[in-house]
């Protein structure tokens, strides 16, 4: 029953990029590496079918550990004087993908110039939150968006090329921490597989994404390890960063601390803390247990998966600490 559902979604937003132009892609907020991958996998696809779009993130800064990918240059950040009549024959948004991405909230800015609900179409692998346009696919099954976009491309029979390839192939990467992460299926392994053939270089985009990083942004990994507190009787460990550690730091090249937060033998949840703003924080947590951070994560107007998911918060460390304590407590 799932896969004719799958099928069936999968076959209308087919007959939907079919039928409409000039589209506007979006992901989002804080867009990761299958935000991006996806995005870029999806332009590709709309330009050799001839249509034109626009990728827009609410975003002001790019991950530039990504500007390998065909496309990324074009990435715009959202604002009132959007170049649309550069990217779109008719010069305005009359359709919509969005990708990976759960809610308006999600969404960020760019919910502002979505066209009517009945043009926008929805791709995403995160739990549902939100309807958000006249045809969604939504399926937590699937370790990524890019693994979807590989489906939508299959379908249209179009042969993928090389920066095609790189896009799928770099957006399941990093959405299963280089296949480590237990949503990694044998499908993210088969067309992993399928992408190496048309000549993606594993090691060349696992380098540039994961072990590419600045001499200041590695000590302050180091940093972040040493200031390793533990809570709850050794479940939950926390990395935490202030404002001072994080000034002038590529908040995405530290982002491999989440991960190390819930590495610690026997703990099962981990948050990695930083001062973004004063008194602003950016939370991400991560679980390796029967842990729901996700559930915990939405609590405070955030989201993700069960096991990986963020928010952001106001207040001082031990204010953000007592609140996502609390809500984790409820789940041991």
């Amino acid at each position: 029953m799932a896969d004719k559902l799958k099928s069936t979604a999968a076959n209308n937003i087919v007959k939907f990029i079919d039928k409409h132009d000039n589209f506007l892609l979006a992901a989002h907020v804080n867009a990761d590496g299958d935000a991006i991958a996806s995005l870029t996998a999806m332009n590709q696809l709309l330009k050799k079918m001839g249509k034109s779009a626009v990728m827009v993130l609410h975003d002001q800064n790019k991950d530039s550990r990504y500007n390998f990918l065909t496309g990324f240059e074009d990435i715009q950040f959202f604002s009132d004087s959007l170049p649309l009549k550069k990217y779109l024959k008719s010069g305005r948004i009359e359709s919509a993908v969005l990708l990976d991405v759960p809610s308006f909230s999600r969404l960020g800015s760019c919910s502002k110039i979505l066209p009517d609900k009945d043009k926008v179409i929805k791709i995403d692998h995160h739990p549902f939150e939100e309807e958000m346009g006249s045809i969604e696919w939504i399926d937590e099954s699937y370790s990524s968006a890019s693994a979807m976009v590989y489906e939508i491309i299959r379908l249209f029979d179009i042969d993928f090329d090389l920066p095609a390839a790189q896009a799928v192939y770099t957006g399941i990467l990093y959405d299963t921490g280089r296949f480590s992460y237990s949503n990694t299926t044998a499908q993210d392994l088969f067309i992993a597989s399928e992408m190496v053939k048309l000549g993606v270089n594993p090691a060349e985009i696992t380098n540039k994404i994961f072990f590419e990083n600045s001499f200041e942004s590695l000590r302050t990994i180091g940093a972040g390890l040493a200031s390793m507190e533990s809570y709850l009787d050794g479940a939950v460990n926390v990395i935490y960063l202030n404002l001072s550690q994080m000034s002038g730091r590529n908040q995405n090249e530290i982002e491999e601390l989440a991960n190390y937060s819930a590495a610690v033998r026997n703990g099962r949840a981990g948050l990695f803390i930083r001062e973004v703003e004063p008194g602003f924080h950016k939370i991400s947590l991560r679980s390796k247990s029967d842990i729901d951070v996700n559930k915990t994560a939405r609590v405070f107007n955030g989201g993700g998966h069960t096991r990986a998911a963020g928010c952001r918060m106001h207040g001082t460390k031990e204010e953000i600490l007592q609140k996502i304590l609390a809500e984790i407590k409820k789940q041991l």
